[in-house]
């Protein structure tokens, strides 16, 4: 390390820099570090001084949890190495930077490997190609009984999002879009585990996924319901029935409703008292119905899109309690997708099963008047098209298209 030869200016103004040649290698950086160098220096200009204010500010958008804190310390370690000359302007008796200047771009442009502006924007231009290759190669290979429109309306609006973010560097855009399809892979793969379960997979370190990344999945994606948990998934159940595993026997009835461990539904091995299963997707209006149930009916809750393990249970119930089922979700393109989602594992059981309080009825009865989102736009013909569709969900979904409206159960459940 050479020493650092400070040159005094006007106005409590100094320039610093190393007294020794340029270095013809790099000092190890940490990844966060190198990803701030390579923007940096991938610029077109050679000369010139790079504000305190733009650098950190370009840096912080553009490299995942950096800090100002993060670029004050790799300009002092750039001005050690003797890569640049620091502009520096006194302040309550501290000399903070406000400027610096490259002494050999070229030379740190090569040792970084780095790209210029137009390379970095061919190189985000393949990789989001690429992803809207995958996408549609991942929707033309299902039919659209089989489509999880829903999931696949997601997944695309996470790469479009990903589009518009035309500030993330080329580097930190390909992480987002391998973690967008672990995801997908995770999904249709019928994983279930923790968060750190997924993180194993993906990046084999359970802390592997940062904080602002959880963040930025949970805009597009419903992890619960991907089987992607923060705690273990459980299930809510309401009604005069008895759950019995061995010779413990656990009656429903006593309370309002009930919340069991998944795991432990999975494992149990008698129910009684069903005659009738209702399954009911919003929150509320579970908890209202729960209060007077008629006898023999067994009531759930569907916590929104249902993971595979919540259907597993699903499968493993009606194998104890084989019988018909209600259905209720929210009039909307996401309610119907959800009702006919979980109304396929009575198809393959041999049981019956009908939406129930969820159509054009309710929609048009309700004062609610939420028009449809883009998605539900997106969602309606692919509903449409499903030969299975009963056919009251059909006449709703008619109905939204032509009103351009939608409601939630909560109005009237």
């Amino acid at each position: 390390m050479s020493a650092l030869i400070e040159t005094y200016l006007p106005k409590n103004r100094r320039t610093r820099v190393a007294s020794g040649d340029v270095p013809t290698k790099l000092r190890p950086f940490s990844a966060m570090e190198l990803e701030v160098l390579r923007l940096w220096v991938g610029e077109d200009e050679t000369h010139g001084k790079h504000k305190r204010e733009s650098m950190l500010k370009k840096a912080k958008s553009k490299v995942d949890g950096f800090d100002i804190e993060d670029g004050d310390l790799l300009v002092e370690r750039l001005l050690q190495d003797g890569w640049v000359i620091s502009f520096e302007m006194k302040n309550d008796g501290a000399w903070p930077w406000t400027a610096f200047s490259w002494r050999d771009l070229a030379r740190l442009q090569t040792l970084l490997g780095a790209t210029s502006v137009l390379q970095r924007q061919q190189r985000r231009q393949v990789l989001l190609e690429n992803a809207r290759r995958r996408l549609l190669a991942r929707v033309g290979s299902h039919s659209p009984d089989d489509a999880d429109l829903s999931f696949d309306h997601d997944l695309a609006q996470a790469i479009e999002g990903l589009a518009k973010a035309k500030a993330l560097a080329p580097e930190a855009l390909e992480h987002r879009l391998n973690l967008i399809f672990a995801v997908a892979n995770w999904r249709d793969s019928g994983q279930q585990g923790m968060r750190n379960d997924f993180a194993l997979s993906v990046r084999d370190g359970t802390k592997a996924i940062e904080a602002h990344e959880w963040r930025w999945l949970e805009v597009f994606f419903d992890l619960e319901g991907l089987g992607i948990s923060r705690f273990s998934q459980t299930a809510w159940i309401a009604g005069d029935v008895s759950l019995s595993w061995g010779t413990r026997k656990l009656d429903v009835a006593a309370v309002h409703f009930l919340c069991v461990p998944l795991k432990d539904m999975l494992t149990l091995e008698r129910i009684e008292g069903v005659r009738q299963w209702w399954l009911i997707e919003n929150r509320t209006s579970f908890e209202r119905q729960a209060r007077e149930l008629p006898a023999g009916t067994a009531l759930l809750w569907m916590p929104g899109r249902p993971s595979f393990g919540w259907l597993e249970m699903i499968a493993a119930l009606l194998v104890k309690a084989a019988a018909p089922a209600r259905i209720s979700a929210d009039a909307d393109p996401a309610g119907v997708d959800i009702a006919c989602t979980v109304g396929a594992q009575w198809e393959q059981a041999g049981l019956p099963w009908e939406p129930y309080r969820m159509g054009v009825e309710e929609l048009m009865g309700t004062r609610q008047f939420w028009p449809l989102a883009d998605k539900d736009r997106q969602l309606l013909p692919g509903l449409l098209a499903r030969e299975g569709l009963p056919v009251s969900l059909r006449i709703l979904c008619e109905a939204m298209q032509r009103e351009g409206r939608k409601a939630e159960q909560e109005a009237w459940l």
